[in-house]
């Protein structure tokens, strides 16, 4: 059986007013759009299953959003659900998706869409051919800075591990016409911060509009990899100039990536799988009880010779490259912010050791 593959895109730009996701400190909603906001999927059918992945231009899509697509998608298209991966990008310029803040109608139009995208998706199949390139970009820094007291704060730590690793797919059709582009790299979509009120997809929305400019109609699906630490350079300030600057140096390290594009193999399998695993909790929200564990769902989905892991929450850059380094497949993508966000984040253990903000935010 041949790999088929077809993508789509879809605008979900609120026509009503929404809060902005990622900073508490907003106290009223978005004024303005700068920049629209889309959902990407790629449908991919091979040996075994079809299955789904979808990057959208939010934080995250939320486990209640999770629970109602995945029987959306069964019944209209008969996915399983395991053989669906739904991402947020992580922007924190787009509508939130959970809280009482949320635009229930907003994110209803949002879940819609992702039937809608699967469905066009599935309607474009066509024989693919998968390559696949590594390349570099240095838009990440560790943000896990040692204040001069010892303190860990949010800031800039140049020596502190990232994941600086750009893995591209390019699915093109048998006559070179682009299907879709899957990139993954690690790093927050915080160029821009609370301050702002203006709709965007902050660095990352900007380079997926400017490299699907290039693909003839094709997607550009970004995945956000291990990033609980790691923040662009340029970081939570009010200016929109660096957004385009760094979507544009993005945007430039994928294009060199690509340039070393090679084929991927001959696997046409592809399909899905959920692992449940416990999650200690923190003695506070035992003792509130809560429960001793939270059980979150590790997914993973597989295109071909293409193997995507996407954890439920925000894992630190050191866990991402360790998966990756010990997948047994050669080519693997390790995504946070998928199918939920009830991992919260997930440190490693010598951050507990150290402290600072991802430690106390954990659950």
């Amino acid at each position: 059986m041949e790999l088929l593959a077809g993508s789509a895109v879809l605008n979900i730009t609120p026509r009503t007013p929404c809060f902005l996701a990622g900073y508490a400190s907003r106290d009223h909603a978005h004024e303005s759009v700068h920049d629209p906001i889309s959902l990407r999927a790629l449908y991919v059918q091979g040996a075994g299953a079809d299955a789904l992945l979808v990057s959208a231009d939010i934080i995250w899509f939320y486990d209640d959003m999770v629970e109602r697509i995945l029987p959306a998608l069964e019944k209209e298209l008969g996915l399983s659900p395991e053989c669906v991966l739904l991402c947020g990008t992580h922007t924190h310029s787009a509508p939130t998706v959970s809280g009482e803040r949320a635009n229930r109608e907003w994110m209803g139009m949002v879940e819609k869409q992702v039937v809608a995208a699967a469905a066009l998706a599935k309607a474009r199949l066509k024989p693919a051919i998968l390559r696949f390139a590594r390349g570099e970009s240095t838009i990440g820094m560790n943000r896990r800075e040692v204040a001069p007291g010892g303190e860990i704060k949010l800031g800039h730590n140049p020596d502190g591990p990232a994941d600086h690793e750009v893995i591209v797919v390019a699915l093109d059709d048998q006559n070179g016409k682009p299907i879709a582009r899957v990139c993954n790299y690690a790093c927050h979509g915080v160029v821009l911060g609370p301050r702002n009120y203006q709709l965007s997809g902050d660095w990352m929305g900007h380079a997926a509009i400017e490299l699907e400019k290039e693909l003839d109609g094709g997607a550009f699906l970004f995945l956000n990899g291990g990033t609980a630490n790691v923040d662009p350079r340029v970081r939570v300030q009010d200016s929109f100039e660096p957004v385009a600057e760094l979507g544009m140096e993005f945007a430039g390290d994928v294009r060199k990536a690509c340039e070393k594009l090679a084929e991927a193999g001959t696997e046409k399998t592809a399909g899905g799988a959920m692992q449940m695993i416990e999650m200690p909790r923190k003695l506070r929200d035992v003792e509130e009880g809560k429960g001793k564990c939270r059980p979150i769902g590790i997914r993973g989905i597989r295109l071909g010779p293409l193997c995507i892991v996407g954890f439920p929450g925000e894992v630190f850059t050191e866990t991402a490259m360790a998966v990756k380094a010990a997948s047994p497949q050669a080519l693997t993508m390790v995504c946070s912010y998928s199918g939920g966000g009830s991992g919260g984040y997930v440190p490693v253990a010598e951050a507990y050791e150290a402290g600072g903000y991802e430690v106390r935010a954990s659950p």
